[in-house]
């Protein structure tokens, strides 16, 4: 089935894709938590034969144990009467620890309507839109926007009752950018400094409000990937697979010279957005690839999984909470 989406809580602004059939295979997995396992272990499995693999969370509480921000920088949403307070199951950022770093100026993305203005807001998101629009006001994308802004927006965006606006992204922050303090509750994982030569590319955090989405692409450096909170969707290819699903996407389109970096502006919006949207997510796909030749998981609080360097992947978000997740590229 397909499902259309536009600018609200109750249904989004782009299409949501699902399979008829599931021709993707599973992602080999092992018992976690990340911390313990053993660098041999993660070398013969991953590394070194350049497979994905997904290390598992050993219980709900995710990855609490080890990285202190998944329980620093989220809590529980409580509602509370007259006789008691209970949490809803909603998991938030946290604001009394994040406000003290509210000044970080981070970089956004944001999908929206061509006029977002013209939309149905409730009241309190109504109130917040001329502050974001101050961000939106100098923007070149019609539907796709990148900008920077402090921390202080995304904790206003996501602390309402219904967090607005949907798919505002903080995406690809650089650890290195941040307070010290925070970077510190991101400690980098033992695999990441002694599977390869313990050089570290690059590494980022991720935090939107659903839903939030990374097109198809392919990393230069291999990849770990560790969910925060909430959960989110993979599908991978192996080069030759991908490769192929981008000469269709480029051929569809007449654009040759589209990218297959993360997040190119031109995979954003547009008619290059819908078809490499379709050709991964879309109910369709069962037709283009074969069984086996694309692999799928989920990964949840605590999940870590590892990208090898070519391989071709996309992420959807599941789920209404904001989600968050961590990445370090490394060699």
């Amino acid at each position: 089935m397909t499902r259309l989406s536009i600018f609200t809580r109750s249904s989004r602004h782009f299409l949501r894709f699902y399979s008829s059939r599931n021709v993707f295979s599973p992602v080999q997995s092992i018992a976690g938590p990340l911390d313990l396992i053993e660098v041999e272990e993660f070398r013969a499995r991953a590394f070194l034969p350049e497979r994905p693999l997904r290390i598992t969370a050993p219980n709900a509480e995710g990855a609490s144990d080890w990285i202190p921000a998944a329980n620093k920088w989220f809590t529980h949403d409580f509602i509370s009467n007259e006789s008691q307070s209970s949490h809803t199951g909603r998991r938030i950022l946290s604001y009394s620890y994040l406000s003290a770093f509210a000044s970080t100026i981070l970089p956004y993305e944001l999908t929206t309507p061509v006029d977002i203005s013209k939309t149905n807001l409730s009241a309190e998101s109504y109130k917040f839109l001329p502050v974001l629009m101050q961000y939106l006001r100098n923007s070149d994308g019609k539907t796709f926007h990148r900008f920077s802004a402090p921390l202080s927006l995304f904790l206003q965006a996501s602390s309402a009752p219904c967090p607005w606006p949907p798919s505002l992204y903080i995406a690809q922050a650089q650890l290195i950018d941040l307070p010290s303090i925070l970077q510190a509750d991101l400690p980098t994982p033992f695999l990441v400094t002694n599977a390869g030569k313990g050089d570290i590319y690059d590494a980022n955090i991720w935090m939107g409000i659903p839903p939030t989405y990374t097109p198809l692409h392919k990393d230069p450096n291999p990849n770990l990937f560790v969910q925060l909170t909430s959960r989110k969707r993979v599908r991978l290819f192996r080069k030759d697979v991908g490769d192929a699903i981008f000469s269709n996407i480029k051929e569809r389109t007449g654009h040759v010279g589209l990218s297959d970096v993360i997040r190119g502006h031109e995979m954003m919006e547009g008619l290059e957005s819908e078809y490499t949207k379709e050709a991964v997510w879309g109910e369709d796909i069962t037709g283009r690839i074969s069984e086996g030749e694309g692999l799928e998981t989920v990964v949840g609080p605590g999940d870590a999984l590892f990208i090898p360097k070519g391989w071709w992947h996309s992420f959807m978000s599941l789920g209404n909470d904001v989600t968050a997740s961590v990445n370090w590229w490394f060699r």
